[in-house]
């Protein structure tokens, strides 16, 4: 396996010198992680936080490591770590730019040596995710892009599907989801195919490559899907948050509630609302 990853990126003639700039940075910053991260693989130090998920000191590293890589060129810019420090209220968000960084995306994962984890960076500007970066440890690749730019797996540019992926719908989900939707989905439950990767991000990146139909997902936080969230869009799926958006981001604190979503394609989106407004009790 090639273990140099490339510089490439998705055609950026559409970025304003400031977009552009952050783009290249931010490619870089994600790269000079990555051999950290995989020699740490499955050897990390970690503990339990009090909302019982785990760290590792990869996490924390990363965390402080490309963060400081980009405050040096941009010292004005926004950062938001899972990783951040607790504060008794939410953190305003205000530059124009902000990086939301979840350092390793399936921390579980990464910890016991299951490859399904990543790293996990994405641009938002007023809030709005215009750009991510998730590097795939299991795929050892890098995959970047956003709406205006389309998306890339390494050097090859990548389209979500327009057609089943396999002959049943298939997509990723993580349990456990809220028991009045685990009730209303319990019929297609046994008909589609559903992949838990142990990583939300993971499942974005499938998405975005064509290798699942969509993501649904109850559970995750806005550092989860900032990233993918803008490479699905440039690899041509939609996404939806199945509540209030997050997005523009205003506000940030580790402690943040769960922003629920759906991305994927238009036979995704069809099936699974068809499923929960046929199913939804009355």
């Amino acid at each position: 396996m090639d273990r140099t990853l490339t510089n490439q990126t998705p055609d950026l003639s559409n970025a304003d010198s400031a977009l552009f700039d952050r783009i290249l940075a931010g490619h870089l910053a994600t790269i000079s992680q990555v051999e950290y991260f995989r020699e740490n693989f499955g050897n990390a130090e970690s503990r339990w936080k009090k909302d019982g998920t785990r760290v590792t000191i990869v996490d924390e590293t990363i965390s402080d490591e490309l963060f400081l890589l980009l405050q040096k060129d941009f010292p004005d810019d926004d950062y938001c770590s899972e990783e951040a420090l607790e504060t008794p209220e939410p953190i305003p968000t205000e530059a124009e730019f902000c990086w939301i960084l979840d350092p390793v995306d399936g921390t579980n994962n990464y910890a016991v040596g299951v490859p399904e984890c990543c790293i996990s960076l994405g641009l938002l500007r007023h809030g709005v995710p215009v750009y991510g970066f998730i590097y795939d440890y299991g795929r050892d690749n890098l995959l970047q892009g956003g709406k205006n730019f389309g998306s890339i797996e390494g050097t090859n540019p990548v389209s979500a599907a327009d057609e089943l992926v396999n002959e049943k719908l298939t997509f990723c989900m993580h349990f456990p989801i809220p028991p009045h939707i685990l009730t209303t989905l319990s019929p297609a439950l046994n008909i589609w195919r559903i992949r838990c990767p142990g990583s939300a991000a993971i499942g974005l990146a499938n998405v975005a490559t064509g290798r699942l139909d969509g993501c649904l997902e109850f559970r995750p936080k806005p550092w989860d899907c900032a990233a993918g969230y803008p490479i699905c869009e440039g690899a041509g799926a939609a996404f939806h948050f199945l509540n209030k958006p997050v997005f523009p981001l205003h506000s940030f604190s580790p402690d943040m509630e769960s922003c629920p979503f759906r991305v994927g394609s238009a036979i995704f989106h069809q099936e699974v609302m068809g499923a929960l407004e046929r199913n939804k009790p009355d």
